[in-house]
C-alpha cells in the first residue's frame, strides 16, 4: 500500500488551459512548480489515452493525481450514448490506470438547457436531463463502487445558474448541509459556492473530513474561476486553516484561461508562478514535494 502523503499537493488543472496541446499544459506546470496534474478529459482522445497520459507524467515529473469527468456524456470512443453514467464509470476506469488519487463528478442537475436558433436569436429551453441517472447512481451504486476502488470518487459543489434571467440551484445535493454528508469524498470549488454567497471556508468546515480534492480560484466582479490571489475570497485564510489541520489532499489551481492570458506565452508563465507561490506561502510550503 502506497504511503499516506503528509501534506496538501499543489496541482494545475488542464482545464485551465484547455485551449492548448495537453502536452503543452504539462510542460507549463513542471515549470512553474506544481507538484502535479489534475487531467479535464474532454473530447481529445490525448486526454483520455492513458499510455500518452503515463508517458507525459513521466517526461516531465508530474504525477496525474486527479481526473475530472468530462463536462458531455458524448464523447468519441467513449460512446454517444448520451448516458451521463458511463462518463464517470470510463473517468475511474481512466483514472486506476494512470494511478489517480481522485476523480471529480459534479452533482446530478434536475434540468438542462437546449440551444434553438430562430434567425439571430438563440433561446434557452429547459428539458429534462439524465441527470436523474447520476442521482440514482449515487444513491444506489455508488457506495459499493468506492468500495472497490482505491480511486476517490468526490463529489463537487455547483454553481448557482441563470436561465432566462432567473437565477436559482438546479443541483441535487447543493447546499452546504446536503453536499457535506453526501458521499465520503468531495470536491470543494470555491468560485462555485461564491456565486451562491456562501464562504467556502464554511463549507470546508462543514465538511472536513471528507475533502479529498478543492478546486482553487477566486471570485471577482461577479465572475468565478480568478486567480486565486486576485479576488473577493479570503482563499489565503482557507489555504492556512487546511495547513493547519493537516489536510493531505490535492489542491488543484482551476482558472479561466482568459486569466491567464493564454494568448501571452510570458503572462502565462507568470501568473502560474505567482499563483503557486500564493499556494504554497499560504499553506506553509516552501518547495515541491
Amino acid at each position: 500500500m502506497p504511503e499516506q502523503p503528509t501534506r496538501a499537493r499543489v496541482i494545475f488543472s488542464t482545464g485551465s488551459l484547455y485551449l492548448y496541446d495537453v502536452s503543452h499544459v504539462f510542460a507549463l506546470a513542471a515549470e512553474a512548480g506544481f507538484d502535479g496534474i489534475e487531467v479535464m478529459c474532454d473530447d481529445r482522445w490525448s486526454t483520455r489515452d492513458p499510455h500518452y497520459l503515463r508517458d507525459l507524467s513521466e517526461q516531465h515529473g508530474l504525477p496525474i493525481l486527479a481526473a475530472h469527468t468530462p463536462f458531455s456524456s458524448k464523447i468519441p470512443g467513449w460512446g454517444f450514448t448520451g448516458d451521463d453514467v458511463n462518463r464517470i464509470t470510463r473517468t475511474l476506469d481512466l483514472a486506476e490506470r494512470i494511478g489517480c488519487e481522485v476523480i471529480v463528478v459534479h452533482m446530478p442537475s434536475r434540468v438542462s438547457s437546449k440551444s434553438i436558433r430562430l434567425g439571430r436569436m438563440e433561446l434557452r429551453i429547459p428539458s429534462i436531463t439524465s441527470g436523474h441517472a447520476v442521482k440514482s447512481w449515487i444513491e444506489e451504486k455508488l457506495p459499493h463502487v468506492q468500495g472497490k476502488t482505491s480511486v476517490k470518487i468526490a463529489l463537487e459543489n455547483m454553481p448557482k445558474l441563470e436561465l432566462f434571467g432567473v437565477e436559482g440551484d438546479p443541483y441535487w445535493w447543493n447546499e452546504v448541509e446536503t453536499w457535506s454528508k453526501a458521499h465520503d469524498h468531495l470536491t470543494l470549488d470555491t468560485t462555485h459556492w461564491a456565486t451562491k454567497k456562501v464562504d467556502p471556508l464554511e463549507a470546508y468546515q462543514a465538511a472536513k473530513g471528507r475533502i479529498a480534492h478543492v478546486h482553487l480560484s477566486n471570485f471577482y466582479d461577479n465572475e468565478e474561476h480568478h486567480l486565486p490571489h486576485k479576488g473577493d475570497l479570503k482563499l489565503d485564510v482557507l489555504l492556512q486553516t487546511m495547513a493547519a489541520d493537516g489536510f493531505n489532499g490535492t489542491i488543484s489551481l482551476e482558472v479561466h484561461p482568459q486569466n491567464l492570458e493564454y494568448k501571452e506565452i510570458k503572462a502565462v508563465r507568470h501568473k502560474l508562478k505567482a499563483a503557486v507561490a500564493f499556494m504554497r506561502e499560504h499553506l506553509g510550503q516552501q518547495e515541491k514535494v
